[in-house]
C-alpha cells in the first residue's frame, strides 16, 4: 500500500510548512489527523478513492479527499508543491530534531537567517544566539544533544519506517513466482530500534529470476547489484534492501546467519567448532556432510540449545541461558490483550 504511506508522509509534510509559517493550528491538526488515520488504514487507500468513499477515512473531508484524488491521479498535489516554495528546503528537516520545535525554529530562521542544519551548527556556536528570547546555555545544549539524536536517527532508519517498507516489499516479492518462505532478517528481525538497511531473505529454485524481479519492483530508484543469489537495490525513499535467495536446505542456516548480531553469530561458531562442526550461511557441517540447514530450530538444537528467539541475538547472554535451560519468556502478542 505504497500510496497509503506516500500520501501520510505528505500531509506531515503539510502540516510541518505550516508550522513553520506559524499558520492556523486547527488547520496544522488537520493535516496531521489526517496522515494518522491513512497510515493506521488496513486497506489500500487507492481502493477507496477509486469507490469515492475517501470521506469515510476519519479525518478526510471533501477538501482532502481532493488533494488525495489529485494526488493519485497525477502523482503530485499542486498545493503542497507551492506550499514547499514558501520555505528552504533544509529548514523542514530540522523539525526532526528534539528540543527543536517550529516557533523556535521560525524564529531561527527570520533573526538569524538559519535554513538548514549547517547554518544551525554554526549559530549555536556564536554568543549571537543567547540574546533570543528563550535562548540561553541550556537550552542551546539542549538543542546540540538533539542534532546528535538526529544524526543517529538519520544515519539509520527508525523501525516504525523500516516495518512498514518492509512488510510491503515482502508482499511484493511473495508475488514473484516461484518465490516462498519471504521474510525479513537482519536487525529488522531483531527489532533493533534503528536499522542500517533491510535484509529480505527468501526461497526459490531460479534465483537469477526473482532477483531480476525484485530490481525491477515500481519502489527501485537505484539497482546496486543484481546476481544470481543476491540483488541489492535503493528505494525512492533512499532505503537500502538487500535480497538473497537461498534454496530450501540451507534457509533455516541462511536465515539464521543473517539475522543474529556479528558477536551472536561469532559466539554461535565458536561453540559449533568445538563441538566438532562448521556453520555458515549454507548449513552446519561435520566436514563435508551437511547435517542441519533446512530450519533454524534444528541447528541450535544439534549444538545443544532451543531455539533463541531473534529479538534478544545479540550476546547478551542468550546463548549461556539456552545452554542452561533459562531463556527468558519473551512478552507475547497474546498477553498484551484487554491491556489497551
Amino acid at each position: 500500500m505504497k500510496k497509503n504511506r506516500e500520501i501520510a508522509e505528505i500531509f506531515e509534510r503539510i502540516a510541518d510548512i505550516l508550522d513553520l509559517l506559524e499558520e492556523n493550528p486547527f488547520r496544522i491538526r488537520a493535516y496531521r489527523n489526517a496522515a494518522r488515520s491513512i497510515s493506521d488504514l488496513s486497506g489500500d487507500i487507492e481502493d477507496l478513492a477509486r469507490r469515492d468513499e475517501l470521506s469515510k477515512i476519519p479525518g478526510v473531508g471533501s477538501d482532502l479527499a481532493g488533494k488525495i484524488k489529485e494526488y493519485i491521479e497525477h502523482g503530485k498535489m499542486r498545493d503542497y508543491e507551492e506550499l514547499k516554495k514558501k520555505v528552504p528546503d533544509g529548514l523542514v528537516e530540522l523539525l526532526g530534531i528534539q528540543g527543536l520545535g517550529p516557533k523556535t525554529l521560525s524564529k531561527l530562521n527570520k533573526e538569524l537567517g538559519i535554513k538548514n542544519l549547517d547554518d544551525l551548527r554554526a549559530a549555536l556556536d556564536r554568543e549571537e544566539i543567547l540574546k533570543l528570547r528563550g535562548m540561553g546555555e541550556k537550552r542551546v545544549q539542549d538543542i546540540k544533544r538533539g542534532i546528535e539524536i538526529f544524526q543517529q536517527s538519520t544515519e539509520r532508519i527508525l523501525l516504525g519506517i523500516a516495518l512498514p517498507l518492509a512488510e510491503e516489499i515482502i508482499e511484493e516479492i511473495s508475488k514473484i513466482p516461484g518465490t516462498e518462505g519471504t521474510i525479513a532478517a537482519g536487525s529488522l528481525r531483531r527489532m533493533r530500534e534503528t536499522i542500517g538497511d533491510i535484509d529480505i531473505l527468501t526461497m526459490a529454485d531460479n534465483g537469477e529470476k526473482v532477483v531480476k524481479a525484485f530490481t525491477q519492483l515500481t519502489l527501485v530508484k537505484n539497482v546496486l547489484a543484481a546476481g544470481d543469489t543476491k540483488g541489492s537495490i535503493i528505494t525512492k525513499d533512499g532505503i537500502q534492501v538487500d535480497l538473497r535467495v537461498v534454496a530450501p536446505e540451507s534457509y533455516g542456516a541462511a536465515l539464521q546467519y543473517f539475522t543474529g548480531s556479528k558477536a551472536h553469530n561469532v559466539k554461535l561458531r565458536t561453540i559449533a567448532l568445538r563441538k566438532g562442526f562448521k556453520i555458515n550461511e549454507y548449513g552446519l557441517f561435520r566436514g563435508e556432510e551437511r547435517v542441519a540447514g533446512e530450519t533454524e530450530e534444528e541447528i541450535y538444537k544439534i549444538l545443544g540449545m532451543p531455539w533463541i528467539p531473534p529479538e534478544i541475538r545479540e550476546d547478551n547472554g542468550e546463548i549461556e541461558a539456552a545452554l542452561n535451560r533459562t531463556l527468558p519468556n519473551l512478552v507475547d502478542e497474546k498477553l498484551l490483550d484487554g491491556l489497551f
